[in-house]
């Protein structure tokens, strides 16, 4: 199911890795945690899985390697399951003691010069054991992640990965490569202001990560997404626009209009899904000032039209495969501060039938990035007929860790049913 490595990394992973090393203080490990019930494997078990899955998932086994200013994907030196995939034994049992675990573990730093790790939670009595998946962002975005897993534990491997419009990549290659200039110039003069984000003055930040979730029912967040021609995502970021205006209210402060960072995937369809970076950002601007549930609802679909567009791919792909390095990461550098839009709001989809997730996993729980200065971001995964959030917050954002709860009674409110 996997290509061999491409020749070169691409523009965004490049620009991730000049990320991290111009901002050694970011955190740039990405992930997912998720919770199967039964009897937990050993250690050796998973390592075996791992070993034998290698050849559907070279990723795992090549390090992504700089050199001035090209990188390239290349065999790890030296490279050995055992020091990717280790174990943690929980105290206690359950599904709440090994998610409290993974959550700790979640709050600080993978392992200097670890570029993976899959981790087994193995409770130290009773069924039930957790998997954190840890990776550096320069090597994978969302649905690269969301690929592997699946390719690793579900029963039929990963589903199709959504794909852009079939003109996507029409052009000559000069043509192109204009566009991608064009397009990278018309983003530095959007930069080059920065208009109220909606959060209202800086928050003291600590630069301590913590994690709050929340779940509601996919089968309802669908037939309210229909009900106004939008999609899932549509449904949650109104949600978390709901959310951010009451949680501002609470702090005594007015909500006005939300800048957040939505990652689109622009992957073509020759491109491998599990190796690097094909996604892009674009600001998305919430009404949280809006009262009317419904009304929010209805505004947030108006918004988020951009994301669903064709042309919008196309400069997307154009900009990741055309343009040169030096605007990339200038654009990437712009994308994540916090006065452009001081929170990124992901969907990762990771199957939703019986053939696509285990019928014993219980919980997945998506890890995404928190740049110095964002307060806190979100990421939506939908598994089976479950649609679940997971917030990575700082520390010291005081209320942040009620923002799923918060989530929570608006998706019931769009939903016209009471919150359980």
């Amino acid at each position: 199911m996997n290509s061999p490595p491409p020749p070169c990394a691409s523009a965004l992973d490049r620009a991730f890795l000049a990320f991290g090393a111009g901002a050694p203080d970011a955190r740039l490990d990405v992930g997912a945690v998720v919770y199967v019930e039964g009897r937990a494997p050993t250690l050796s078990d998973l390592m075996n899985l791992i070993g034998g899955a290698l050849h559907l998932l070279p990723v795992l086994s090549h390090e992504l390697c700089a050199a001035g200013t090209t990188a390239a994907w290349l065999p790890a030196r030296d490279f050995e399951v055992g020091r990717h995939v280790v174990e943690t034994v929980v105290p206690g049992e359950g599904r709440s003691d090994v998610l409290d675990a993974a959550r700790q573990l979640w709050a600080e730093r993978l392992t200097r010069g670890s570029a993976w790790e899959l981790r087994l939670l193995r409770p130290s009595s009773g069924d039930g054991w957790g998997l954190s998946y840890r990776v550096h962002h320069s090597r994978q975005d969302g649905v690269a992640i969301g690929q592997t897993l699946q390719t690793l534990f579900a029963p039929a491997g990963p589903g199709p990965v959504p794909r852009p419009a079939a003109d996507a990549g029409t052009g000559s290659r000069t043509g192109r490569a204009l566009r991608a200039v064009g397009t990278a110039v018309a983003l530095y003069a959007g930069y080059r202001r920065f208009p109220p984000t909606g959060l209202g003055t800086p928050w003291e930040l600590s630069g301590r990560r913590q994690v709050s979730t929340a779940a509601a029912s996919l089968p309802r967040l669908r037939t309210v997404a229909h009900t106004v021609g939008g999609t899932v995502n549509d449904v949650h970021l109104a949600a978390l626009a709901g959310a951010v205006r009451a949680w501002l209210l609470e702090a005594g402060r007015t909500p006005g209009p939300l800048a957040v960072a939505v990652p689109l995937s622009v992957r073509l369809p020759e491109e491998s899904t599990t190796w690097g970076n094909r996604c892009f950002l674009r600001r998305v601007w919430l009404p949280c000032q809006e009262s009317d549930p419904r009304r929010r609802l209805v505004r947030t679909v108006a918004a988020g039209a951009g994301l669903k567009s064709a042309r919008v791919r196309r400069t997307a792909q154009d900009l990741l495969h055309r343009a040169p390095d030096r605007l990339v990461r200038f654009a990437l550098h712009r994308m994540l501060d916090p006065r452009y839009a001081p929170v990124i709001a992901s969907y990762v989809p990771c199957g939703e039938d019986e053939e696509a997730v285990p019928p014993t996993l219980t919980d997945v729980l998506p890890m995404t990035l928190l740049p110095p200065g964002h307060p806190f971001n979100v990421c939506l995964t939908t598994y089976g007929s479950t649609a679940q959030i997971a917030m990575i917050s700082d520390a010291s954002v005081p209320g942040a860790d009620r923002l799923p709860e918060l989530w929570r009674r608006e998706t019931a409110a769009l939903c016209g049913g009471p919150v359980s």
